[in-house]
């Protein structure tokens, strides 16, 4: 096996070539995603990138309705002005102050 591995190199190039950047927007995306699971069994699990594609294409669009849902109620609303922030403290006696 060594030796066929030796005598074909440009096998392995070629595969390494090919995976590395399915398996970067993979794992990129599982961690912008807050997929630890996924983020986990991507960089751990080696597949030839069948693992990674099919997370990209297949598994990472799961969950994005409630988000989409979400987002449509507030744009059919009339447009307000910003809101001024309030200051905020916490609780903690480090951190009162007294406002004047």
């Amino acid at each position: 096996m060594e030796k066929l591995l030796l005598e074909h190199l440009w096998i392995v190039i070629v595969v390494l070539l090919l995976t590395l950047p399915f398996k970067a927007a993979a794992l990129w995306r599982s961690a912008r995603r807050s997929h630890l699971g996924w983020f986990l069994a991507l960089l751990i699990l080696n597949t030839l990138a069948i693992l990674d594609i099919l997370y990209i294409f297949v598994f990472s669009s799961w969950g994005l309705g409630k988000k989409d849902n979400q987002e449509k109620p507030e744009q059919n609303k009339q447009q307000q002005p910003p809101q001024t922030r309030q200051p905020q403290f916490s609780s903690s006696s480090k951190s009162k102050m007294t406002i004047m």
